[in-house]
């Protein structure tokens, strides 16, 4: 999938919509010149036209054999609940396609009110994963998961802050503002989302995630070639360290990502 900035920000809708178009058939191309290398691709979509990315999203889907498509944690600054990407998530389901959720931040999102821009980077170390948490909790506390029981979403970067902070989560503001308006415990829509082991090699976090999402729910990811080039095998040291059974280590490795994209050689590599 491409990495940030998100095409919307890139310029108005026609701008974006090109974009999408030329990204996905060069990513198809790609899969289809390298079928050892690459399992699939995830579409780009033109996110500021709804209309435009649902269309993208069935050529891509049914067309190139897009395995899922990339959607970003806010779109230009509106939340993904909001009830004009409603249809998206409703299209992923019924394709049987999943998205990947990758942060989006900059450094004019300042930390604090009264600055104008963000220092030292933080956007990026603390404000991704941020993004990353509030874009599935605002999917789980407005009830989009429930209201798509089959909607697969895999959250990059381990899920962000979700894994380290489920008590919060379950009983704070958010979980007390839904009280009984959702069927089930929050906790279980967050179980339901996957996410992967791009971290950047540190063995305790990759543990938390796998802890939390439980090894039927992380996929194999590096962050590949955009982290640093000891990524990939500072991931699978990760991994390896954590004296996970044969099987659930297969299932990271390979056998999630199969079984959830329906790639015939799993792989989760993407940035």
């Amino acid at each position: 999938m491409l990495a940030v900035p998100p095409l919307e920000e890139a310029g108005p809708p026609k701008v974006a919509a090109e974009f999408a178009r030329l990204a996905n058939d060069e990513m198809a191309e790609l899969v289809t010149r390298h079928p050892d290398r690459f399992a699939g691709f995830a579409a780009a979509l033109p996110l500021n036209d709804v209309d435009a990315s649902l269309a993208e999203m069935d050529r891509t889907a049914k067309e190139l054999g897009a395995l899922g498509f990339q959607l970003f944690s806010n779109v230009n600054g509106v939340p993904l609940d909001d009830d004009r990407f409603e249809p998206l998530l409703a299209a992923a389901e019924r394709l049987d396609r999943a998205f990947w959720l990758h942060p989006t931040r900059n450094a004019t999102w300042a930390d604090y009110p009264t600055e104008e821009r963000s220092d030292y980077g933080l956007w990026w170390s603390l404000g991704w994963p941020y993004e990353t948490a509030a874009a599935l909790s605002r999917l789980v506390y407005s009830g989009r998961m429930e209201a798509h029981p089959r909607l697969k979403v895999i959250a990059h970067h381990g899920g962000g802050m979700v894994p380290h902070f489920p008590s919060r989560l379950a009983m704070g503001p958010g979980a007390r503002q839904v009280g009984t308006s959702l069927p089930r415990p929050p906790m279980e829509y967050f179980r339901r989302f996957y996410a992967d082991t791009a971290l950047f090699g540190a063995a305790h976090a990759v543990r938390c995630v796998l802890d939390f999402f439980g090894p039927d729910h992380v996929l194999f990811g590096t962050d590949m070639p955009l982290g640093p080039p000891s990524a990939t095998a500072n991931t699978i040291a990760d991994l390896e360290s954590l004296r996970l059974s044969e099987a659930d280590l297969a299932r990271v490795f390979a056998g999630n990502a199969a079984r959830v994209l329906g790639a015939g050689v799993a792989t989760q590599d993407a940035g």
